[in-house]
């Protein structure tokens, strides 16, 4: 019986982990969501429209990026490995180009220009703002190494 001890242990560890960073995607999306929805002035009719669309076009662009992802060592590639993965980034660009065309379409009906106009600069304001607010915890957190 003692011997499952560490085993229960280590379930148990990684289900509360699963439970934290589920909790925190959450509290994530939360946030993107109030700051994008504030940055563009969303009105709750628009809001109620754009967030699905808006939502899908995300997880489209999650998948293309999933599915051009390279695990090779970059650094440790050949000359033809690396026009491949060239070829690859160059792609995946390419079908988010299309997918943001799309979304700039969908979104026509919903939002006045000048909010779709706004939107990539305020996503980009958001990560900018939440790697600014990661670098700022981690550096206040003891044992944080620094290279």
């Amino acid at each position: 019986m003692k011997k499952y001890i560490p085993l229960f242990l280590l379930i148990l560890a990684v289900i509360s982990s699963g439970r934290v960073y589920s909790q925190r995607g959450e509290k994530l999306e939360s946030l993107r969501i109030a700051f994008i929805t504030n940055k563009l002035s969303l009105t709750s009719a628009e809001s109620e429209k754009f967030w699905p669309v808006y939502n899908v076009y995300k997880k489209e662009v999650a998948e293309i990026r999933r599915q051009a992802n390279l695990d090779t060592n970059l650094e440790a590639m050949s000359d033809a490995e690396a026009e491949k993965a060239i070829q690859v980034s160059i792609d995946r660009m390419e079908k988010e180009l299309v997918l943001f065309k799309n979304l700039a379409r969908d979104l026509k009906p919903i939002l006045p220009a000048r909010k779709i106009a706004l939107l990539s600069k305020v996503e980009r304001n958001f990560n900018e703002e939440l790697l600014r607010t990661q670098l700022r915890d981690g550096a206040a957190r003891p044992g944080l190494r620094r290279n």
